[in-house]
């Protein structure tokens, strides 16, 4: 055969080799697209399961009898407390923002016409009003308020409807947490199984270190947003502020979202405070926050990651938020970060162990 034609032959392989792993692109491209609300499901059941399974390790571990507790047993009892607190959560938030929903409405005329007594008395505020006619719009505003106030109110009740229409997804997450927490590991086992060796040994490897990364941080973002919540309810609670249970669930689920989520929920309090509370309890707040977060950023966290035992560069954290948000909305930005240090790890493992997939002398933080 001439050399032109080994050639000829070798471009050809090579076009259609490059060809076929185009279609099989393009193809899990198109099922990624349409099976996008069950891949969410099944990334929120494995990230819900990590996170459960140290509260459900706990649990066993508490068992007075002799023996160790069924581990079916122990999961069932962590669904039932976080039940119990999820109907808590409803109960104790949901009324108190609608009352003071409805309560600002009826109040906001009354403040109309105490701006318009000081509007009356100012006298360069008077020259601007009988130009634009500031005080009559505010009224107008103020008099359709109410409606608008009352159907936002009335909004939450649509929002917890649309929850309900939700529930089979809710379901689907809860079952899948279920048996991956009953099942987790053996699962690992029986799907590695027909690999070869040293590459069983690898995929189980890297298994292993992304599950403890992503228990690590859920684990220690859970500890720290309900420190986070059980601070503003005693800050709030001993100030007689009667918003401070559902402003206290508020930072609590602000401070799981990655980057500016304390931030966030910090001032949201202090504009509250601002508005319905006092100026000094405000200014007080605002100070107990500002210290409880460089503390919480300087010194616990690190604290509880044990000196870096989950380290992604604050470059990869932005762009992986802002991509999980625009992929999964507010889930993707929450498991964003924790993803982040799973492709870490497995971009390490692959690249330490080379091709051949020796073994690791010892495990290396997620960077």
């Amino acid at each position: 055969m001439r050399a032109d034609q080994i050639q000829a032959r070798a471009v050809a392989k090579v076009v259609l080799v490059a060809l076929f792993w185009s279609a099989v692109a393009v193809l899990l491209a198109i099922a990624v697209l349409h099976t996008r609300t069950t891949l969410q499901w099944v990334a929120a059941a494995i990230f819900l399961a990590l996170a459960l399974d140290p509260a459900v390790g706990l649990v066993q571990r508490a068992w007075p009898g002799t023996g160790a507790m069924p581990r079916v047993l122990a999961i069932l009892i962590v669904y039932l407390i976080g039940f119990a607190a999820m109907v808590f959560l409803v109960l104790q938030v949901f009324p108190p923002i609608v009352h003071d929903i409805e309560g600002l409405a009826h109040k906001l005329p009354g403040y109309v016409r105490d701006f318009e007594n000081w509007a009356n008395n100012n006298k360069q505020f008077q020259d601007l009003n009988a130009k634009y006619h500031i005080t009559q719009k505010l009224s107008q505003e103020a008099a359709t308020l109410p409606s608008h106030l009352s159907s936002g109110a009335s909004t939450i009740g649509s929002f917890t409807v649309s929850i309900l229409e939700h529930l089979l997804a809710a379901i689907t997450v809860l079952t899948l947490a279920f048996f991956l927490l009953l099942e987790g590991r053996g699962m690992v086992e029986r799907g590695t199984g027909r690999l070869p060796a040293n590459q069983r040994d690898r995929a189980r490897r890297i298994a292993d270190r992304v599950a403890e990364v992503v228990k690590a941080y859920v684990s220690v973002n859970l500890l720290l947003a309900v420190a986070a919540g059980v601070l503003t309810w005693g800050f709030l609670a001993a100030e007689g502020f009667h918003l401070a249970v559902p402003l206290a669930v508020l930072v609590a689920f602000l401070d799981l979202i990655p980057l500016i989520g304390l931030t966030v929920a910090g001032f949201t309090v202090f504009a509250v405070l601002l508005i319905d509370g006092g100026p000094g309890d405000a200014i007080i707040w605002l100070i107990l926050f500002l210290v409880y977060q460089q503390l919480q950023d300087r010194v616990i966290q690190p604290l509880l990651y044990k000196g870096g035992a989950l380290q992604v560069n604050p470059a990869v954290a932005i762009v992986a938020v802002i991509v999980g948000a625009n992929l999964a909305g507010i889930l993707g930005a929450l498991l964003a970060i924790p993803t982040a240090a799973s492709l870490g790890v497995v971009i390490d493992e692959l690249v330490f162990s080379g091709a051949g997939g020796a073994a690791r002398p010892e495990p290396e933080p997620a960077e």
